[in-house]
């Protein structure tokens, strides 16, 4: 499960490890796009590609709807425990493609 439900049902805290797992899902997505306009010969900007794929995805309000739903629960995202370290892990994510 990409995050845990705290027992009373206030909090989720992210888990690493299934977050980068999605990280990757996503990283496989954007490289085959590159590869694609490599092929056809197209500009692209994969700085750009990524920023818009995880801006697009909107990752965490996913995460919080997901456990509203299925839970019965009104979390915000202010409700993330360790939002602060997950966005840390979207930021190196979106690194490697700013070297790009």
């Amino acid at each position: 499960m990409i995050a845990t439900l705290n027992k009373s049902k206030t909090a989720l805290t992210i888990n690493r490890q299934e977050f980068k797992l999605a990280l990757a899902k996503i990283d496989a997505g954007i490289e085959k796009q590159i590869s694609a306009f490599k092929k056809a010969k197209q500009s692209y900007s994969a700085a750009e590609m990524a920023n818009e794929v995880i801006s697009e995805a909107n990752i965490f309000e996913a995460i919080i709807e997901g456990f509203n739903e299925a839970e019965g629960t009104n979390l915000k995202l202010a409700d993330i425990t360790n939002m602060e370290v997950a966005q840390g892990w979207i930021d190196e994510f979106l690194e490697k493609y700013s070297e790009v």
